[in-house]
């Protein structure tokens, strides 16, 4: 459902009046008329409001001679140039690169030299997990030799 910009707005043409319409409203709707951004029924109320009201058909003329002003008024020189602006800028990325890849390396490094250090200072560490020394020693051999002959008696009760 679209709604109309300015709902109390006549539906016909016949019953246009500037009675429902706040001063901001008209002025609104003369400035979407001079850009050619109304309906029929507006482009048709705001040409009854020039035609009948010297006061807005003033106000008309002034917007309109602003209007074709506008587009011959000198904008601001540019300060740089296109290409210079795009050089400074790839200069900056670079060089945010740059800055952004020694704090990478610094930390590889960083992270290395600890690695090294505390390998230096506490040696190899011992896992506990068996390892291939462990393995070998511990053979189905040895395993049955201390089941079959324990280190100590045991002692069986009968009741």
């Amino acid at each position: 459902m679209m709604t109309q910009p300015f709902p109390d707005l006549p539906d016909s043409s016949n019953e246009v009046s500037s009675v429902h319409f706040h001063p901001a409203d008209r002025f609104q709707l003369l400035s979407a008329y001079l850009d050619r951004e109304v309906t029929a029924q507006e482009h048709r109320q705001v040409q009854m409001w020039i035609d009948t009201d010297p006061q807005f058909k003033q106000a008309y003329l002034n917007l309109l001679r602003l209007q074709q002003a506008m587009p011959q008024l000198p904008g601001p020189p540019p300060s740089i140039s296109a290409a210079e602006l795009s050089q400074r800028v790839f200069t900056q990325i670079a060089q945010e690169n740059r800055y952004q890849q020694c704090w990478r390396w610094g930390s590889i490094a960083v992270a290395v030299g600890l690695g090294v250090v505390t390998s230096l200072c506490w040696g190899p560490v011992r896992s506990f997990l068996p390892g291939p020394q462990q393995a070998q020693r511990e053979t189905p051999e040895s395993l049955m030799i201390a089941l079959n002959q324990p280190l100590f008696d045991v002692p069986t009760e009968t009741h």
